[in-house]
């Protein structure tokens, strides 16, 4: 199961298409695998080939905040993208990233955060005098720097303002590098449910790349074994956050998100670096 990114509602003080020269169509690479669809993430994961170990170090990617298209009708939703490590098979996970909201009155809300899974995400506000807005160019940068430490860095380009934070967190899970847009789980008090995905049109992830074994590369390395990811709203559980909460009661009820909306990602570029993620209105596998 994906982790969970939380957006909170109430009283929770936490926190173009087509980029390049497209893979050939009648013959996909090799090691790229077959489209997945779950419930929460679209995009690419790079892991490791069957029988092989990769552990990864650090990775980046550049995106611009997309727009988000909101209306009273519509409510609140959420969307998040983001650039991390980890989480793809666990319950741990180290990202960084930005956010295209609608509140509950139909408007935009868009921030930037910091998130080590299982705990909350961050907002880098306040610690930072600047905001985010749709059309703001992000580069987002996470490197695990030893068994104890994560570097995270969130550097708004077009505003001028870079956070950098380094955190002591032991429970990493280094099998992944993940580039996604992601419906978060949205939190009321300490009950949470999977988020309506905000209409975020596209979005391209661009000027990305991993480091594993050592070896830094894109999504055309042929020693990494590659998953395209499209979102499809499903039952999902969503674990409740209470401190108070027992075992138990953390693994929370299942639910779906009231949208059907969803996410596809499209093929990523001749060199591995770029490839774009379009929001759908209606989200079906296979589709």
């Amino acid at each position: 199961m994906q982790s969970f990114r939380y957006t909170a509602v109430l009283a929770v003080a936490t926190v173009g298409l087509g980029v390049g020269t497209a893979q050939a169509a009648d013959k996909p690479p090799a090691h790229l695998a077959p489209m997945e669809s779950i419930p929460n993430w679209s995009g690419y994961v790079a892991t490791h080939q069957p029988g092989k170990k990769v552990t990864y170090k650090s990775v980046t990617g550049t995106w611009t905040v997309p727009k988000a298209t909101c209306s009273k009708k519509l409510g609140a939703t959420s969307s998040a993208a983001w650039v991390g490590i980890g989480g793809y098979k666990t319950t741990n996970q180290e990202e960084v990233g930005t956010n295209s909201n609608c509140s509950k009155n139909g408007k935009p809300v868009y921030f930037a955060w910091f998130e080590l899974v299982p705990y909350l995400s961050y907002q880098t506000f306040p610690n930072i005098s600047h905001k985010v807005y749709a059309g703001d160019t992000i580069t987002g940068l996470v490197r695990i720097l030893n068994y104890r430490f994560v570097r995270l860095e969130v550097k708004n380009v077009t505003q001028g303002w870079d956070f950098v934070k380094t955190i002591n967190f032991s429970s990493q899970d280094t099998t992944t590098a993940d580039w996604v847009m992601e419906s978060p789980a949205t939190c009321v008090l300490y009950t949470c449910q999977e988020a309506s995905l905000t209409n975020f049109g596209s979005i391209t992830m661009r000027n990305i790349s991993a480091v594993g074994n050592s070896h830094k590369a894109t999504l055309s390395y042929p020693k990494w074994r590659v998953i395209p990811i499209r979102l499809v709203p499903t039952k999902l559980t969503v674990p409740d956050i209470d401190p108070q909460a027992t075992a138990t009661d953390h693994n929370g009820k299942q639910g779906v998100a009231t949208s059907p909306a969803g996410a596809t990602p499209g093929k990523y570029s001749a060199d591995g670096s770029s490839f774009a993620i379009k929001w759908v209105p209606v989200a079906r596998k296979g589709v």
